[in-house]
């Protein structure tokens, strides 16, 4: 029998050295030290038989995930030592197991993201278009002629059936947030050569940023140490961008979800 190790804690906001200091399991560091960039991480194979856990902890909340793969912590030393930015890869299922069993598999991992305390988010330029409204919407990537990245189809509130979810192609994106972190749920589907339409194999991963990191990432980087600076207008374009694509879509009977609230930024009201 296999002795399974204790899950490794990583708690947002927390010094990253403690961390990797009390793992269980080796971290590999590398660092650029021109840029401040240090990257710690762990990589495993498929096939080992003993993958680590993970419990990510945010605030009171903590998100336990199984079975993986890869675990990366990205620093910038030059203004952090924190975890701010955490990369997490999933084992998932066995190659060319069934689309529905991936399906099926990915919705249960959302289950639980959400049970843990995490919100769906809507991209801000994004309209507000719950998953209730997908049979209205033809386009899996785009709503009334406007590219969006938080798309009705990916609402993780609702669950698609297997014809949409083919229609998607490649990629999968679900999008989060939780007392000032974002969470990116991404999913990579590779469909089998025999049978591809209707097996295949995924690559799952979880992206989780502080507020900080998320947003200077949306700022041209020659200009990010000035991005609290050059956010409020960013936003004000965005919510421009927003509004237009929530009126197209009251006019042809698209409704909105006028509850969903953009999350506080807390460098803007500080």
């Amino acid at each position: 029998m296999t002795n399974k190790t204790a899950p490794i804690e990583i708690a947002i906001h927390s010094p990253t050295k403690g961390i990797v200091d009390l793992s269980n399991n080796e971290f590999s560091q590398q660092c650029m030290k021109d840029l401040g960039l240090c990257w710690y991480k762990i990589d495993k194979s498929a096939n080992d038989k003993n993958l680590p856990d993970v419990l990510v902890k945010n605030g009171s909340n903590s998100l336990s995930l199984s079975q993986l793969t890869n675990i990366t912590i990205v620093t910038d030393e030059r203004v952090s030592d924190k975890v701010e930015n955490l990369n997490i890869t999933l084992r998932g299922l066995p190659d060319n197991s069934s689309h529905e069993q991936n399906k099926i598999f990915i919705y249960e991992l959302i289950e639980n993201i959400k049970s843990s305390g995490w919100k769906h988010y809507y991209f801000v330029e994004d309209p507000r278009i719950p998953g209730s409204q997908a049979e209205k919407i033809d386009s899996p990537d785009h709503v009334l002629g406007h590219y969006v990245s938080s798309h009705p189809w990916l609402d993780p509130n609702y669950k698609i059936d297997i014809d949409r979810w083919l229609k998607i192609g490649s990629f999968y994106n679900w999008f989060f947030y939780n007392d000032g972190v974002y969470l990116h749920l991404k999913a990579w589907r590779h469909d089998s050569k025999d049978t591809p339409t209707k097996t295949g194999t995924y690559l799952i991963s979880l992206e989780f940023q502080s507020e900080r990191e998320y947003w200077k990432s949306s700022i041209p980087e020659n200009e990010r140490n000035r991005w609290e600076e050059l956010l409020p207008e960013k936003l004000s374009n965005l919510h421009e961008t927003r509004s237009t694509i929530e009126k197209k879509a009251r006019a042809v009977g698209i409704e909105i979800d006028e509850s969903y609230q953009d999350p506080l930024i807390q460098a803007l009201n500080n």
